[in-house]
């Protein structure tokens, strides 16, 4: 009875975590404002310590010990529901983790997906020869800050035409200029995305944090090449800074702002309407109902900008073909077995980072490229070269090896 008692007392605690970080994922799905999601922040920490200390200091005024033939007639009354609650909700975590972890298997629509790291700078000088220090949390043991992971993912677009076959993207997400990781960094990141050689490049969202990092964007963002050009939405975190100031510099270094509107981009003889969707944070989303039809009826090919994969149901309405999405950092951290665990979403870690199949759309979920906290481990910084490929198109090209690692 009492190995029972304590793997029950076991189990509700890995329910009271689960439900504390449910609770904390769900509400910054929301739109709330920062220092308010702040404070949900503490409260969930203070949520997780305060309950199992509660039952200590109970243990302590009862005098219990755990002996033979201890059973659960020593908890309060008032307990026993929230047991419940938390054996119920362990219950269900293990059972979505074997759902992810064990029964998931590759979405059709990922043709191929080959990746090479690339080790960056610990420090150095920027284009402008002043040295920029990383935050000491960087030089961390076993950070993988500095390991950017460089991907090239096939992906088959049920209505893409046989004409625009091969046309590349490379996604960029969640840059989060905050000075923490240096500017050289950045610049860096850049140079890497132009030996890529994109037809266009999408940045989808959480882009500046700090105010003054508003001036990198010439030499960082603004270096940035393809054919058919740079385009992007905001995010929650771009809230911290003018948008206008920012919009206007991002204007200036020859990107484009697809926030709330779309366009018919000219590809060749075809063409390909990309839309912006920054909700919950930023209103309205794109309103493809002016668009052309979708690809499904004839029309060109729909590609959406959205900071959330939250937006995948909205995607999914408008008939969209391909969703790019990142705000969830794949997690930041991936704990041994049980793999990303914060992931601010209405959806849990589902979304984390990956390729998502849910017809018509196929979804591109960035891992991104920093964090407001530039931790991470068992979860490098991406960025992403989207091979686009027609029902009847070739293979995509090789990346070249490289003899780098982690």
């Amino acid at each position: 009875m009492q190995l029972a008692v304590v793997l029950l007392l076991c189990w509700a605690f890995v329910g009271h975590m689960a439900l504390s970080v449910a609770f904390v994922n769900r509400v910054h799905a929301t739109g709330i404002p920062v220092r308010l999601g702040k404070l949900v922040w503490l409260s969930a920490a203070l949520l997780i310590t305060l309950v199992p200390a509660l039952f200590g200091y109970w243990f302590h005024v009862r005098g219990l010990r755990f002996g033979p033939g201890m059973g659960l007639g020593w908890l309060p009354a008032a307990a026993v529901p929230y047991l419940v609650t938390c054996w119920a909700a362990a219950t269900l975590a293990a059972v979505d983790w074997l759902r992810r972890r064990v029964l998931h298997r590759s979405p059709g629509p990922l043709r191929s997906d080959r990746r090479r790291v690339v080790r960056l700078l610990q420090n150095g000088p920027d284009e402008s020869g002043e040295r920029h220090q990383h935050h000491f949390l960087v030089r961390f043991p076993g950070n993988q800050m500095l390991s950017l992971d460089v991907a090239e993912r096939g992906l088959d677009l049920e209505s893409l035409p046989e004409a625009l076959d091969r046309f590349t993207i490379v996604h960029m997400t969640d840059l989060h200029f905050t000075g923490r990781v240096a500017k050289a960094y950045f610049e860096e990141v850049a140079q890497i995305c132009n030996t890529l050689r994109p037809d266009l490049v999408a940045i989808t969202g959480d882009l500046i944090d700090k105010p003054r990092c508003i001036a990198w964007i010439p030499q960082t963002l603004g270096r940035l090449e393809s054919r058919y050009g740079v385009f992007y939405v905001l995010g929650n975190h771009d809230l911290r800074v003018d948008t206008t100031r920012l919009r206007a510099a991002l204007g200036e270094a020859g990107l484009t702002y697809l926030g709330g509107r779309w366009i018919e981009l000219a590809v060749g003889g075809h063409s390909i309407v990309l839309a912006g969707n920054e909700l919950p944070w930023i209103a309205p989303a794109a309103d493809l109902g002016s668009a052309p039809p979708p690809a499904s009826a004839g029309g060109p090919p729909r590609i959406a900008l959205a900071h959330s994969p939250d937006q995948l149901p909205w995607a999914r309405r408008h008939q969209v073909d391909l969703l790019l999405a990142g705000h969830l950092h794949g997690g930041q951290i991936h704990l041994p077995v049980l793999g990303p665990v914060l992931s601010p979403s209405r959806s849990g870690v589902t979304y984390a980072s990956g390729t998502f199949h849910d017809p018509p759309t196929v979804m591109h979920v960035g891992r991104g490229l920093s964090g407001e906290i530039p931790l991470r481990f068992n979860c490098p910084p991406e960025i992403t070269r989207l091979v686009l490929h027609a029902p009847r198109g070739g293979t995509s090209p090789r990346l070249e090896a490289s003899p780098q690692q982690p």
